[in-house]
């Protein structure tokens, strides 16, 4: 089963509208698109689909970052290391 988004599918941001009228333009550029929402952050970018490592390691690039910013310390105050750890966990790279 191929992965490959067919110009009328439903574009897969979410968007509701067809492929061809919507992302397409701009997986066939040489720029990206991002947005952030209620599900989290999404990105639309030319060129091809990240292996499972490459995907293992944005998400590990993500929750260093993540560690590293101030809402660490916020989810640290309210919920404890422990319980920190465990929500960190929740945020990850994925290719849809």
């Amino acid at each position: 089963m191929s992965n490959k988004v067919g110009r009328n599918d439903l574009c897969p941001c979410g968007s509701g509208k067809k492929y061809k009228k919507c992302c397409i333009s701009i997986v066939n550029s040489k720029s990206a698109q991002a947005w952030v929402d209620d599900d989290g952050m999404h990105v639309i970018a030319p060129g091809e689909r990240p292996t499972k490592s490459q995907i293992e390691q944005m998400t590990k690039e993500y929750q260093n970052k993540i560690r590293n910013s101030p809402m660490w310390e916020q989810m640290v105050t309210e919920h404890g290391a422990d319980k920190a750890e465990e929500l960190l966990k929740e945020f990850k790279a994925e290719v849809l």
